[in-house]
């Protein structure tokens, strides 16, 4: 898949830019230590690259695509398995226990259908028909 030129270098500016921003961050927060030295040399090092040569960072920018894309898939597999493990499994076990049907998909008592009788009380009311929400 090839991006478009202007696009790509716009989606690199971005990503170098918040990472700017929360290096930062993190060097106003562990000022005055040597780390936050180091922190503010790699900003003020990217900002001319992001603001006159931001495809010189393609290879560091794809680079960070491919770990973000292997981060986000490993993320998807663990929390989905948590979820269905921690939570949709012991409740429908609870409800399977209990015999609950949420959806009551029970045929009535002695009918054959699944419909449901309502009331049409508040449907005479014109004023119902003016305020929808």
């Amino acid at each position: 898949m090839r991006l478009d030129p202007k696009k790509e270098k716009r989606d690199i500016r971005t990503v170098f830019l918040i990472l700017c921003a929360i290096f930062s961050f993190l060097s106003w927060r562990h000022f005055p230590s040597l780390s936050s030295y180091a922190l503010l040399g790699l900003v003020f090092t990217l900002l001319p690259f992001i603001a006159l040569y931001p495809i010189l960072l393609r290879p560091v920018f794809k680079l960070w695509l491919k770990v973000a894309k292997t981060i986000g898939w490993f993320n998807t597999q663990v929390i989905l398995t948590l979820l269905f493990i921690l939570i949709f499994i012991p409740v429908g076990l609870f409800m399977r226990l209990f015999r609950k049907d949420q959806m009551r998909r029970n045929l009535l008592v002695d009918e054959e259908t699944y419909w449901e009788p309502y009331e049409q009380g508040g449907f005479q009311d014109r004023n119902r028909y003016e305020r929808h929400f």
